[in-house]
């Protein structure tokens, strides 16, 4: 086989994992279809890591993770795994640009995506005003107008840092109130640049060559209306990463990853550690125990199948 062990996602989870193999002197290929670290380089701060009350740039953490893993002698690729086939002895793992390897033992730590809105514009106007990250794009839209879909935590947290550069952050909400929490409202609505469009539910991304409005749907009256904006970011809630799973691996009703307590999935050899298993807890520090105990039970079974060394 091509590897002991596939690790699938590169954020804390996956690369934890993948270092507590190389580590052992496992063969490992760690695959990430976006940038090694996960989405916590994007944030500006990560909050009760490494210790309750301690805080580090999301960058810094992300950057120390991949520096760890590239040191055990991880091998990392940029690349989406679309399949996952188990034969006799044997896991094979395709991703989208057709490479496949194959390997005794996959981990699967992808982790989450942001869910889509679904509606007209969303699709037409990526990369022309459809907004992904705001660390990494606020400064496109300098004292521009733009909307934030979404009035949990992670939106509110994006919109007070678009707040910085734009000249005003409209966070639309189809429900009739704000569900991040407490304090984090508190600070948002302190903020004189963020207008609050609560029951108000997107139905359309307008714009000829790029981003120009949203048109919105007042939830009680049925009334639309459009809102000017120039950028839009969608922060409407997460789902696992598990598309290509489905009908492989036994998922909960909500596509997330069924694990035993030694974090083995239901076949045999494969493993779900971070946000992608059902009952994660969502916290890097919880990502990262998830990694070293996948990593722990997947060395248990490389070294059941035959004598290391």
């Amino acid at each position: 086989m091509d590897y002991d062990a596939i690790v699938i996602g590169g954020g804390p989870a996956g690369l934890s994992a993948g270092t507590e193999l190389a580590q052992a002197r496992r063969r490992v290929l760690l695959l990430e279809k976006e940038s090694f670290g996960g989405p916590v380089i994007n944030l500006e701060w990560i909050h009760g890591y490494p210790r309750p009350g301690e805080k580090i740039p999301g960058a810094k953490l992300a950057s120390d993770f991949v520096a760890r893993a590239e040191q055990a002698g991880v091998e990392m690729e940029l690349a989406e795994a679309i399949e996952l086939a188990a034969y006799s002895g044997c896991l094979s793992v395709t991703c989208a640009d057709g490479r496949a390897y194959t390997s005794s033992v996959v981990i699967h730590a992808g982790g989450l995506h942001s869910k889509a809105l679904g509606i007209p514009g969303e699709d037409r106007f990526q990369g022309k005003g459809m907004i992904h990250c705001a660390m990494c794009d606020a400064g496109l839209y300098r004292d521009k107008v733009v909307a934030v879909c979404g009035g949990g935590n992670a939106g509110l947290l994006e919109a007070m840092y678009l707040a910085r550069f734009a000249t005003k952050v409209r966070v639309i909400e189809a429900q009739s109130a704000l569900s991040a929490r407490p304090a984090l409202q508190e600070r948002a609505r302190a903020d004189p640049k963020l207008e609050f469009r609560l029951g108000e539910k997107p139905v359309a991304i307008l714009g000829n060559g790029g981003v120009s409005a949203v048109l919105v749907e007042n939830q009680a009256t049925g009334q639309r209306e459009q809102v000017d904006a120039y950028g839009v970011l969608v922060h409407v809630g997460y789902a696992p990463t598990t598309a290509y799973l489905e009908g492989v691996l036994a998922l909960d009703d909500s596509g997330y990853i069924l694990v035993n307590d030694r974090f083995e999935a239901d076949v045999p050899g494969t493993f779900a550690a971070g946000d992608i298993r059902s009952g994660a807890p969502r916290q890097v520090a919880a990502a990262v125990a998830d990694g070293k105990a996948a990593a722990a039970g997947a060395l248990k079974f490389l070294e059941s199948l035959k004598p290391h060394g």
